[in-house]
């Protein structure tokens, strides 16, 4: 799915999206494309991936169940009975000004359509995460969100993606994705296997008061 453009399957990118996300019932993808997030983040109570492309929608494959829409993104997060329990994750067509390939999407995006999202995306009340380049026009729009800049590999070289979301990140809630890069995930995956060695080595009751300190700590933060 790699090739796909626009896809998120580079190496890096992937993880920094889905460790970014908070808990969530339902998940909500919008412009699916090759679905490179949907494929490799854990599944929510209810997946829903939206395309407008329908020969793509019917190639995309996944582990686990997802309610495939083939439709307007716009059109679905105006009619969706939003609850609060949802995520959305969205990464519409790069805009053009940021592009530095020339290759176009099927279905493009004019700088209305950006517009249109953003006033959506901003009036949603539960969790958005909007992938992108760095644009002054999504800046603007969205001055009360948070962001996040990210070096990555793709066709076009050393590009800079830029993440924005309206939550304030509390802790990762996806451990495997934890990590600013490989080499770091690598990292903490290694020391996390050490401990849990050393855990299973302890007696029962050692275990039990570890683990009874470690669940007194993370009560601190709720």
């Amino acid at each position: 799915m790699g090739s796909y453009f626009g896809s998120k399957a580079t190496s890096g990118l992937c993880q920094a999206i889905i460790a970014l996300m908070p808990p969530h019932d339902t998940y909500i993808e919008t412009h699916l494309g090759g679905g490179a997030i949907m494929q490799r983040k854990p599944p929510a109570l209810r997946n829903i991936g939206i395309e407008r492309n329908a020969r793509v929608l019917e190639r995309f494959q996944c582990d686990y169940p997802v309610e495939r829409v083939q439709g307007c993104a716009h059109q679905f997060l105006a009619d969706y009975p939003f609850s609060g329990r949802e995520l959305v994750y969205s990464d519409p067509p790069y805009l053009h000004a940021v592009r530095s390939s020339s290759r176009r999407y099927r279905y493009d995006y004019t700088e209305q359509a950006h517009h249109d999202l953003l006033t959506l995306l901003n009036g949603l009340p539960c969790a958005v995460i909007l992938s992108g380049y760095p644009s002054a026009l999504y800046d603007a729009a969205l001055p009360d969100w948070q962001s996040l800049e990210l070096q990555v590999m793709n066709q076009a070289g050393v590009r800079t993606e830029k993440l924005w979301f309206n939550f304030t990140p509390e802790r990762v809630h996806w451990a495997r994705c934890a990590g600013k890069n490989f080499t770091d995930r690598q990292r903490i995956k290694r020391k996390a296997e050490r401990w849990s060695q050393r855990y299973r080595a302890m007696p029962a009751p050692e275990r039990l008061a570890v683990l009874a300190g470690l669940m007194a700590v993370e009560a601190e933060r709720v």
